[in-house]
């Protein structure tokens, strides 16, 4: 059964302006073929809400499309959408505060979702369906959703630094590592962008996008599909954990300054060298994340090899 025009119209917007942040983020060149399969993929939904995004996103005149071809950046066009308030995505982040202090769960029903942000039914849908997506919740047999109380109890993102220490500098370890000049290039524009003013002015959320984006375009390097997967499904994870501290924008532009360093390495050809570098590079994080609080201390001393 096709979608609703409903649920057209509900998916549509939300998911162009998330498009939109995303050729900003990665900053896309003119020409640049976004395909469905990648978006659906990054964005853990079908290929369908990705293609009336896209075709919301051609009519705006951000992206162009040709036809038998599919849609292309176009640079120049119109400034991104802005996103309308959105009820789901502050229910989202209340939430959030909420499952990392384990205040709900780990069982919720539909009716207590409803009476305690306020949603409608298919604003309810929504926030567990985006919870589902990113691995927080899953649907219950009979009636509500389990939380994962896994990824929400108070080791989780310390377990993800864990996680990501192991992963990432073993990535860049690979014989077969190899990361094209022209990826370099477009990640080094992203980080002098940030670097020169966009960190002052973006939304947190774009910030942690960006910085999602360059940990994933370096572990796509690695040419290994089940490892990205496991970076991209970590970092979603992250969103949720982390979103209180994306407002301290100096260790952005620290953390620039050190994606730098770790792309003139690869640049190089030194990946020994930025295999290193990317291990310092997270352990600052961990140690800045255990300085806001959202790591104890004692996880971070018992995962340091010393």
């Amino acid at each position: 059964m096709p979608p609703s025009p409903t649920s057209r119209s509900r998916i549509g917007p939300h998911l162009a302006a998330d498009i939109a942040a995303h050729i900003a983020a990665d900053s896309l060149p003119e020409g640049a073929h976004l395909r469905t399969a990648d978006l659906a993929r990054r964005f853990a939904v079908s290929r369908w809400p990705v293609e009336q995004a896209l075709k919301e996103l051609a009519e705006t005149g951000h992206v162009r499309h040709e036809p038998n071809r599919g849609f292309f950046v176009r640079q120049n066009g119109p400034a991104a959408p802005a996103m309308p308030p959105d009820p789901v995505h502050s229910a989202y982040l209340r939430l959030a505060v909420l499952l990392t202090e384990q205040a709900i769960g780990p069982q919720v029903t539909e009716q207590e979702i409803r009476d305690r942000f306020a949603l409608t039914k298919r604003q309810t849908s929504d926030l567990m369906g985006r919870l589902i997506r990113e691995g927080i919740a899953e649907k219950r047999a009979g009636y509500g959703w389990n939380i994962n109380i896994e990824l929400t109890a108070p080791d989780a993102l310390a377990h993800t630094t864990q996680m990501r220490l192991i992963l990432e500098p073993a990535a860049l370890r690979l014989p077969c590592y190899h990361l094209p000049a022209e990826d370099i290039a477009r990640l080094r524009r992203v980080e002098h962008e940030l670097l020169d003013g966009t960190i002052d002015r973006a939304p947190p959320d774009a910030l942690y996008l960006r910085g999602a984006q360059f940990h994933e375009a370096v572990m796509a390097g690695a040419g290994n599909p089940f490892m990205l997967q496991a970076l991209m499904r970590v970092n979603r994870v992250r969103r949720l954990l982390t979103y209180r501290a994306m407002e301290d924008r100096e260790r952005y532009y620290r953390q620039s300054r050190e994606h730098l360093a770790i792309l003139d390495l690869i640049a190089a050809g030194d990946h020994i060298g930025a295999a290193f570098q990317m291990e310092a590079h997270l352990r600052k994080v961990r140690h800045s994340l255990s300085a806001l609080g959202f790591i104890a201390a004692q996880d971070v001393a018992a995962s340091h090899p010393d």
